[in-house]
């Protein structure tokens, strides 16, 4: 497939991502993904997702058709979206400048992280376990769900979907979600340790389970959007940014 962003050295890692993610919500809340010209779509609408609805993704480094494709898609008056541009550099005044001139504001830069796997399983922590049965998942969500996460039920049925929960006496302290829908790929949708239990190496162990499985379905690398908690914990464990992106709104429009 041709890459439409040249400028951007690995654009592979943009489109593993889009495909992964939208691959959970799709099974998890029947959301829709679609490309529409110079953007990629994301339909949230009825989804408790996020505070928006619509996501916008700018497949060009044309800024001026990616936003005469977001102006002109028929969003409804009640309806918030965002956009979320990409770029090879850390900072570009460059392109903030040539997005707010569209009537909308900056709201934050992000890394997209990257790791080669190695060829072989190292040692698979011993206090880390897959959620691949209902009761397992519901056992994990005991706990985890006092702090808004949950290992949603549907995906235990999905084949590119594997969930993995930490343990610490019989109770769930953290969580992993593996995507391994993109070619060669694997994506890590979600990463989170029970904030009692942080800075203890749960989160190390639920990385570390995540690639023993992505090494044993033949993957070759791996790609993360860190918190801010966690960009320490895959700096450490060896990862690093392959690309940037900015989020953008609508003057006036959602507020995080």
């Amino acid at each position: 497939m041709k890459n439409p962003r040249p400028d951007i050295e690995h654009w592979w890692a943009v489109e593993a991502m889009v495909a992964s993610y939208n691959h959970v919500y799709r099974v998890t809340h029947k959301t829709k993904y679609k490309v529409h010209g110079p953007i990629g779509i994301s339909i949230y609408d009825g989804a408790p997702i996020a505070s928006f609805q619509y996501e916008f993704l700018a497949l060009s480094a044309d800024a001026q058709s990616v936003m005469d494709a977001v102006l002109t898609y028929p969003i409804p008056d009640d309806k918030q979206y965002i956009l979320d541009v990409f770029h090879p550099a850390p900072s570009d005044p460059a392109l903030k400048e040539q997005y707010t001139k569209f009537a909308h504001e900056f709201v934050r830069t992000g890394p997209i992280l990257g790791y080669e796997l190695p060829d072989r399983v190292g040692a698979v922590p011993a206090n880390v376990f897959e959620a691949a049965t209902i009761q397992q998942a519901e056992t994990a969500n005991h706990t985890l769900t006092a702090e808004g996460e949950r290992i949603y039920v549907q995906t235990l049925r999905d084949k590119h979907i594997h969930s993995f929960y930490a343990e610490r006496e019989g109770e769930a302290v953290g969580w992993i979600q593996l995507v391994s829908v993109y070619d060669k790929v694997g994506y890590i949708n979600q990463l989170y340790v029970l904030k009692n239990y942080r800075k203890r190496k749960y989160g190390t162990a639920l990385v570390q389970r995540a690639h023993a499985r992505a090494i044993e379905l033949g993957l070759k690398r791996m790609v993360a959007i860190p918190s801010d908690q966690a960009m320490r914990l895959y700096r450490r464990l060896g990862y690093r940014p392959l690309l940037y992106f900015s989020v953008f709104r609508p003057n006036g429009g959602y507020r995080e």
